[in-house]
């Protein structure tokens, strides 16, 4: 059998762990949030969501590293290359290690300042602050879970990283419930639950990636280069532009939200916001699960594969975010409650959901395209995606909607921004085609 058609073949293989894995991840959200509504009520969720922005700061950092890292380890790979391959391995590991320093030392003393520039007022400060000291002091396991799972994938191992998402998630309800429910230790209690689990998902994850078959492991792969370090960042641009415009928008939303409704407008958002992290992972899981298939095949110079896995991943992301649009607005009056939103937060929530069901499909193009375009090394198009959204084309809509619509308008920036975004996507991909065709 031809090596093409066997890569062609793994697309399930690869595609549906990592789908469930990023699943799975979500599911993190969704425990947090329901622990934290339920026992802390609007205030709570305002004040995590208050304080998200630094978290998804973190976690931009490591997946930036983890999938700069896994696709030049899976395009090394494929061409063949396997001592670079090695030495890529050894640089992430390391780069990873000084992230979770630099970033947990970083925030830990920045964040009183930081926090009341990102909405915290008076009641909300307390609050965010207990949630992000915990957050600060154990940030090297949200580092190396983020970061890791990823050049796990990218080595091929998509069904050993899914088993250990599930794994950290038993783990996080577990502790979830037994810091905040039964011990009462509040915001503390929720991030050190989520911590914890980390944790214990890194301490499984560092010997796995090291312990791969054929692939020895020598103190001289642990000795990064200055361009090797640089090539893995060169490749990470637009995976932490993509994560990080979480952390920017929620700013913005809560800016916006703040201003037009008060704790209220931020706790409605906070509910919109955990549903969109709960979608966002599950559909950006396809792009993610197909970069090392996508890589391999490039580092082998197989076009013909690359088009073939690039069509069937746009199609199935299109398709399961169309799914999760049904599924949303099925179940939109429930949503709020289970995060535990207040009656007049929950309705307003039910209220928005509409804009949330008609930006997925849309979100999915984009999402699935810059993964593409990151996936072939072509970090250009892909950091333009990636960037484009938060720091241009929602912060356009932000200010400009709610003059018309008010707090309504703020929950309609999101679909305005991701449809303007899909339509540059559909046109960057299709230049690619284009491309790709004249090679031929």
């Amino acid at each position: 059998m031809p090596r093409s058609q066997k890569i062609e073949q793994q697309f399930w293989r690869y595609a549906l762990p990592s789908m469930f894995s990023q699943l799975l991840n979500s599911f993190f959200i969704i425990v947090d949030g329901f622990f934290i509504g339920q026992n802390m009520g609007d205030v709570g969720l305002a004040a995590v969501n208050v304080a998200w922005p630094l978290v998804a700061v973190i976690q931009a950092v490591s997946l930036a590293i983890g999938t700069g890292g896994a696709v030049r380890l899976a395009t090394s790979v494929g061409a063949g290359e396997l001592e670079d391959a090695l030495r890529v391995r050894g640089t992430t590991i390391v780069m990873l290690g000084g992230a979770s320093l630099l970033l947990g030392i970083g925030f830990y003393f920045t964040y009183p300042a930081l926090l009341p520039l990102l909405g915290a007022n008076e009641q909300l400060y307390p609050l965010a602050a207990e949630y992000i000291r915990v957050v600060c002091i154990l940030a090297v396991c949200q580092v190396f879970t983020t970061g890791l799972l990823p050049l796990l994938r990218g080595s091929g191992r998509s069904v050993t990283a899914m088993v250990l998402m599930v794994l950290g998630l038993l783990g996080n309800i577990f502790l979830d419930w037994l810091c905040i429910q039964r011990l009462h230790w509040g915001m503390a209690g929720a991030a050190l639950a989520t911590a914890f689990s980390q944790g214990v998902c890194a301490a499984l994850l560092v010997p796995i990636v090291l312990l791969h078959k054929g692939w020895p492991v020598r103190a001289e792969q642990f000795r990064p280069g200055g361009r090797r370090m640089l090539n893995i960042l060169h490749h990470g641009i637009s995976p932490f532009g993509l994560s990080l415009s979480t952390s920017v928008l929620i700013l913005l939303n809560n800016l916006r939200a703040m201003r037009y409704g008060g704790t209220e407008g931020v706790a409605i958002y906070a509910v919109l916001s955990y549903v969109l992290g709960s979608v966002i992972p599950l559909v950006s899981g396809i792009g993610d699960g197909l970069q090392p298939l996508l890589s391999n095949a490039r580092g082998a110079g197989m076009t013909g594969t690359v088009a073939r896995l690039r069509q069937k991943g746009l199609c199935l992301a299109i398709g399961v975010a169309l799914i999760c649009s049904g599924a949303c607005w099925l179940v939109r009056e429930q949503l709020p409650l289970i995060f535990g939103a207040g009656p007049s937060a929950a309705e307003h929530g039910t209220a928005a959901m509409w804009t949330l069901v008609a930006a997925f499909p849309f979100m999915a193009v984009v999402r699935f395209s810059c993964s593409y375009f990151c996936a072939v090394s072509k970090p250009a198009a892909s950091s333009l995606l990636a960037y484009a959204e938060p720091l241009a084309a929602q912060p356009f809509f932000l200010l400009l909607l709610p003059l018309f619509w008010e707090l309504s308008g703020v929950w309609m920036a999101y679909p305005a921004a991701v449809m303007l975004m899909a339509a540059v996507s559909l046109w960057l991909l299709l230049q690619d085609k284009r491309q790709a065709a004249a090679l031929k």
